[in-house]
């Protein structure tokens, strides 16, 4: 003690004895020496009030018991075989005077803002556990690349412990609950420590890239956010560096916090040149002190560094990251992409259909590698409600995501890839995703580069992208109607330039493209024909192609039930605009290409129409909202036009079964009559003399038309009808005149008896039969003779 300075200092257990003075270790507080000797020295040291070793002393105790002296040569033995390195004792006593009054563990407060920032992360932000892995493997891979960088731009001559190859390291101790990694990359001065650890989200390669250097950009950050994801699993935090520039010093140091809001820096001496970060694992994160939780999560996240990576087993490093990564090549040998396709894919056979590798630097650095599966194996839609994104993204080759659907939509899930892109923030958004704005510009260069890579494709060699659409048709074209629902139509135009069908002027299994429909078109026409129907065979004996087919028009056949809500979102294309054959009230261009029309001496005139359409309502009643006379028909009676289609009015009308009450189950539709046809004129002429046949005939003609459309819910309600017509045609056959309700005589060896005809006219019932009239009776044998 003195005047200016006091310190008590307690040997623990009891005094050595002369055999433990001649040579054994002893404790005195928290140091520990190798002889006795050292002790004595110790306590010399102490009696000099004005001397560092007093000073040191001092710092000791306000430190406390816990907290042992900085440096190595400070260190608590289990401290001192922790980092490697058993402490010597110096020679001579100035050495031993310096030796022991090494400067104590810097104590330093985290800013309040700092300390609330910290519990955030540790407590909300990451919510998967294992994130930690991934930045902190980040950050190695990343100081290993700033010190390259700074090598191979000669801004570093000569750095500590060169003959140390850049390379990362993991182990674990399952009894110490600990987990280790270990770079050897550029390390860390004490001020880098301060201003990279010291402070949340303050991104050591921020400042380098601020520095001037045009190639800083490489690195992603040093520490930033990420780094602190430790303390999700960790109670403390414990970081040996090293700089790996000499000039900057050659002093090791150790960080350590467990982030209640403080962090203490202790000199160290013989630290390797890197960063080494220890943590000691919670209760609840025991798991990760597991080889095997480490291993899995190690090669998820690492499988493409550029920089090897190894794992401590069985007292062995074996690598982790064997996968080259292949998207940062220039080029690649189809082997290389038929082996890369099989590890994304995680199989050992198959090729990729197509392979694309795209790089750029505009808008954003990315470099990235896709492929696509063959079509014979594309996904099926029967079970896969809400797939996954085959493709992840990266950045630096450490992966952000592992399904990127933020960069890919949905409708390419069943690509595979990969994307790195080296603009993404290594920090917050790696685990959240709240870049948008730069989340939605990687999202247009990535799909629009795709889009565009499928159109070139296309051109190349129609016969193989026919059959690759043929494949993934569907999923091309719900990407027309989700893109416009969630980016209002940004890629619309490259969809549809990858949009194949069938034509009617084509033979069947033949596509063509929207441009290659215009091409062919006829001059002055302004209309892309479609028609939505089941197969090739119905739509070519449909009554609403009859005045395509005669004119020669080219027709584009839609057989998916996609299609209508595709050709409804697109509307047009490059100016022309799309138009169903069974739409009503359009403009068809019929002016373009007419036709000689042959006139019929039978043709209905005004009056007539008029009169046929009054019966004709009072049959249907409310099934039909009009009755109308159209040129449109050819050979057919009739047809049936809505405001929508009849192809979308029955999906319409599926969509809303058991909901008839709301309207859309019973929209009424307007039957097209031809003027010309025989047996729309026989009907109005036997609309009086024989109203139950005209009525027969009036419903099964509505029928027949509503069956083209493709609008009849179930045609087994026809039987009973057609049941009728059969026999109204064995009756005729036999000599029944259903106008004069009775036989007529016939020439042949048996004559048919007489019969009794009904009257005519009379039916079953008012209103709510189908059938307006009563079958004829025969009589029975002896009122026949009478």
């Amino acid at each position: 003690s003195s005047s200016r300075t006091f310190c008590r200092v307690r040997a623990f257990g009891r005094p050595p004895s002369p055999h433990e003075r001649k040579g054994r270790r002893c404790d005195f507080g928290s140091l520990t020496f190798a002889t006795a000797a050292d002790q004595s020295t110790m306590l010399s040291t102490l009696r000099a009030p004005a001397s560092r070793g007093a000073a040191a002393a001092v710092a000791a105790a306000r430190v406390g018991p816990s907290r042992p002296l900085p440096g190595l040569r400070g260190l608590t033995s289990a401290a001192a075989s922790r980092h490697g390195t058993a402490p010597s004792r110096p020679s001579t006593l100035a050495a031993q005077r310096r030796w022991f009054s090494a400067p104590a563990p810097e104590q330093y407060e985290f800013k309040a803002e700092t300390k609330k920032l910290l519990d955030i992360v540790a407590k909300s932000l990451y919510t998967d556990k294992e994130v930690f892995i991934r930045e902190l493997i980040s950050n190695a891979s990343d100081a290993c690349e700033k010190l390259r960088f700074l090598q191979g731009s000669s801004q570093l001559q000569d750095i500590h412990d060169e003959d140390i190859p850049l390379q990362v390291k993991l182990s674990v101790s399952e009894d110490e609950r600990q987990f280790t990694i270990q770079d050897t990359g550029v390390g860390m001065t004490r001020e880098e420590l301060i201003s990279h650890l010291g402070t949340i989200a303050k991104s050591g390669s921020l400042d380098y890239v601020n520095s001037g250097d045009t190639d800083a950009s490489k690195i992603i950050g040093q520490f930033g956010v990420g780094f602190y994801s430790t303390f999700v699993v960790a109670d403390k935090v414990e970081v040996f560096t090293k700089t790996c520039d000499p000039e900057k010093g050659s002093q090791g140091y150790l960080w350590s916090s467990d982030g209640s809001g403080s962090y203490t820096i202790t000199e160290l001496d013989d630290v390797p040149r890197g960063t080494r970060i220890v943590l000691t694992l919670k209760d609840d994160a025991t798991e990760f002190a597991k080889l095997a939780t480490i291993k899995k999560a190690a090669e998820k996240f690492s499988s493409f560094i550029d920089f090897p990576i190894f794992i401590k087993e069985d007292g062995e490093d074996k690598a982790v990251n064997k996968q080259e990564a292949l998207w940062m090549k220039t080029s690649a040998t189809e082997e290389e992409h038929t082996q890369f396709f099989r590890f994304l894919s995680s199989t050992s056979y198959g090729k990729p259909y197509y392979s694309l590798m795209y790089q750029t630097d505009a808008p954003l650095s990315i470099k990235s590698c896709f492929y696509f599966p063959d079509p014979d194996n594309a996904p099926s839609r029967m079970f896969a409600r809400d797939p996954e994104v085959g493709i992840s993204l990266h950045s630096r080759r450490v992966m952000v995501k592992k399904n990127a659907d933020g960069v890919v939509p949905k409708w390419l899930h069943w690509m595979k890839g990969i994307v790195d892109c080296e603009d993404m923030p290594m920090n917050i958004s790696r685990e959240s995703m709240q870049d948008s704005r730069l989340m939605e510009k990687l999202s247009m260069a990535v799909v629009r580069r795709v889009l565009r890579f499928l159109d070139k494709e296309a051109q190349k060699d129609p016969e193989k992208y026919g059959k690759f659409f043929k494949g993934y048709s569907y999923y091309l074209k719900a990407g027309i109607i989700e893109d416009k629902e969630a980016n209002n139509g940004r890629h619309k135009d490259d969809i549809m330039k990858l949009l194949r069908w069938e034509t009617s002027k084509k033979s069947k299994g033949e596509v063509i493209s929207l441009e290659d429909y215009i091409s062919t078109a006829k001059d002055g026409q302004k209309n892309i024909y479609y028609f939505c129907c089941p197969d090739r065979s119905t739509a070519m004996s449909s009554p609403y192609m009859e005045q395509f087919i005669q004119r020669d028009r080219n027709v584009l056949l839609l057989y998916e039930e996609i299609d209508e809500y595709v050709v409804n979102t697109i509307e047009g294309f490059k100016g022309w605009t799309m138009v169903s054959v069974d739409s009503a009230d359009k403009d068809f261009e019929l002016d373009l290409d007419p036709v000689e029309e042959q006139k019929s001496e039978n043709e209905l005139n005004v009056d007539q129409q008029k009169e046929l359409s009054s019966f004709i309502k009072s049959v249907l009643k409310e099934r039909v909202q009009e009755v109308k006379y159209s040129s449109r028909l050819v050979s057919s009676p009739a047809i049936v036009t809505s405001i929508i289609s009849p192809h979308m009015r029955k999906m319409m009308k599926n969509m809303m079964a058991g909901k008839e009450d709301t309207g859309f189950g019973s929209i009424p539709m307007t039957l097209e009559l031809s003027a010309k046809h025989h047996i729309v004129t026989t009907l109005h002429a036997i609309r009086e003399s024989n109203e139950p046949v005209a009525r027969i005939a009036v419903e099964q003609m509505f029928d027949n038309a509503c069956i083209a459309a493709g609008t009849l819910d179930d045609p087994r309600i026809l039987l009973a009808r057609l049941g009728k017509v059969l026999e109204m045609f064995v009756y005729q056959g036999a000599g029944f005149d259903y106008a004069k309700g009775e036989y007529v005589s016939t020439t042949g060896d048996s004559p048919p008896k007489p019969l009794e005809a009904p009257e005519a006219g009379k039916s079953k019932a008012e209103g709510g039969s189908k059938f307006e009239e009563e079958k004829p009776v025969v009589k029975k044998a002896e009122e026949a003779k009478a």
